[in-house]
């Protein structure tokens, strides 16, 4: 008698079939599928989209944006791959990887995220532009020593253009643009533990951070000295000190966003400590700079906010400066005299002199410019100032290039806020938002996109707004959110808005009754 299916033993009806094996054609396919390099995939739901970056199910986009900003604070600004200059920071490498697999992705039909974005729009303009001033560069018969430098700015070019494209159409959930700007706030505050360790004096962690196949481009910044008192300037794992605090600044809305918004426990209390961290290093660096970005980011943060958490803040910044104060003697005070001595700065005093430079060189060649990455200090002058460095080396079209890089994505930030669903979604718009005009502000002090840091938080910053924009589903045609007494970061705008939609919606309902009297 025949035994049942369920026992495990061959059944009655005849021999089991044996097993199909595979050819060594149909493994070498799978396997070709398995490392498919694409950004993205369409699963099985219409509608939603699955970032897949080298290998399906085990690298994704997220996994190399954090592998970038991991490399980019943890890794000394002047610890490069051999060979390639100040351009060949690991990070900048992961940036042409993200590049590459995003022009393959682009290649696929349905391999990005559907509707407009007007980021690409944006990165696609400014890297035709960096294009044109390279071709306008050796158009003139560069000297090696500027067309090396032309061609580091154009590979740096392409990275930040791939990490902004990833981070804009590579995340997906909210879930996973949280945890991007999670681990941005968790490095930058670990970036500032460095910096706060270099400045008591107790250990320079970058003097033992040695990695294989990398070297020192140059000797390490360590500490400085400034001020009457010589008290000590540190960078942290930054290129220079300006870039130390000035990151720490816009990095510092992104921080108080998840402090304010975390959920109670041990998340807020790390959110929080992160927050300690990085406002307590921001005056470690001395810099004027710093803290007329951190000014810029915490008055236009605060304008969104209601009258408790600004008398909430106020307070804690209050004790907080008189803790600094009691525990570094001197460091506000010298500060301060950097504010009010500024005629007798030397560094100041030089910025204004450039500005006889930047105009003999703009009359040169005032649309265009000398070329783009080829204004350098071997060859001209030290131009503290990326605003003039770019109207000299891209006239007034890289300037405008240059421009739009924060403005776009600032009014995209500011549309998030004003029409997003949820208040937190409209905080997280404006904490975005304040990072560019302070971007900008700070561009005008010193040679911002000459420090590799101060760009990745930058273009990181500009995806993350794409991306915000995309998955609130803000468009053209989106109303301003009614806040019912709540706050919106610019509540007679909103109001101006929600007159000319009411307008409008009367003209429609009376040109509507204007055809049916015709009819």
């Amino acid at each position: 008698m025949a035994r049942g299916r369920g026992t495990g033993c061959r059944a009655a009806s005849g021999p089991r079939p044996r097993p199909r094996v595979s050819t060594g054609t149909e493994r070498r396919t799978r396997r070709h599928e398995d490392f498919e390099p694409v950004l993205l995939r369409r699963p099985a739901r219409v509608g939603e989209w699955q970032p897949v970056l080298v290998r399906r199910r085990q690298i994704s986009a997220l996994a190399l944006l954090i592998t970038f900003l991991v490399l980019q604070f943890l890794i000394p600004a002047r610890l490069v791959i051999g060979g390639l200059g100040a351009v060949g920071r690991p990070s900048v490498a992961v940036g042409i990887l993200l590049a590459f697999l995003w022009c393959v992705s682009m290649r696929r039909p349905r391999r990005l995220p559907p509707g407009r974005q007007p980021v690409r729009w944006l990165l696609g303009g400014f890297l035709a532009v960096q294009l044109v001033g390279y071709a306008v560069g050796y158009d003139r018969l560069l000297p090696q020593v500027e067309a090396n430098a032309a061609d580091r700015w154009l590979i740096l070019t392409v990275a930040m253009v791939g990490v902004t494209l990833a981070v804009t159409d590579g995340l997906v959930t909210r879930r996973q643009l949280d945890t991007l700007l999670r681990t941005l706030v968790a490095l930058a505050a670990t970036m500032a533990f460095v910096g706060i360790l270099q400045f008591a004096r107790i250990v320079d962690l970058t003097r033992y951070i040695r990695i294989p196949g990398l070297r020192h481009n140059s000797e390490l910044i360590g500490v400085g000295a400034r001020g009457d008192g010589d008290f000590a300037r540190v960078a942290g794992t930054a290129n220079h000190y300006i870039e130390f605090g000035v990151v720490l600044a816009l990095v510092l809305p992104i921080a108080l966003h998840y402090g304010f918004f975390s959920p109670p426990g041990r998340a807020r209390v790390g959110n929080w400590v992160c927050v300690a961290l990085i406002a307590s290093a921001i005056p470690l660096s001395i810099s004027r700079s710093a803290i007329l970005t951190v000014a810029v980011t915490m008055v236009m943060l605060g304008l969104v906010w209601p009258w408790r958490r600004r008398y909430n803040v106020l307070a804690i910044a209050l004790v907080g400066t008189a803790v600094f104060h009691l525990v570094n003697r001197g460091v506000l005070g010298t500060i301060r005299a950097m504010f009010t001595n500024m005629d007798n700065d030397p560094s100041v005093q030089n910025r204004i002199a450039d500005q006889a430079f930047v105009s003999r060189m703009f009359e040169e060649r005032p649309w265009l410019g000398r070329g783009a990455g080829t204004v350098i200090p071997e060859r001209y002058i030290l131009l503290d100032n990326q605003l003039f460095g770019t109207l000299v080396g891209g006239g007034v079209v890289g300037l405008a290039a240059f421009l739009a890089l924060f403005a776009v994505p600032y009014f995209m930030a500011r549309s998030v806020r004003l029409r997003a669903a949820t208040e937190e979604a409209r905080h997280l718009g404006q904490a975005l938002a304040v990072i560019f005009p302070a971007g900008l502000l700070a561009s005008g002090t010193f040679d911002s996109f000459g420090f590799a840091t101060f760009v990745g938080t930058t273009v990181v910053s500009i995806g993350a707004v794409g991306a915000l924009w995309r998955m609130e589903q803000v468009g053209r045609g989106s109303p301003v959110v009614d806040s019912g007494g709540t706050y919106v970061a610019a509540p007679l705008f909103a109001d101006v808005q929600g007159r000319i939609r009411r307008a409008r919606e009367q003209h429609r309902r009376r040109a509507a009754v204007m055809r049916q009297e015709a009819t």
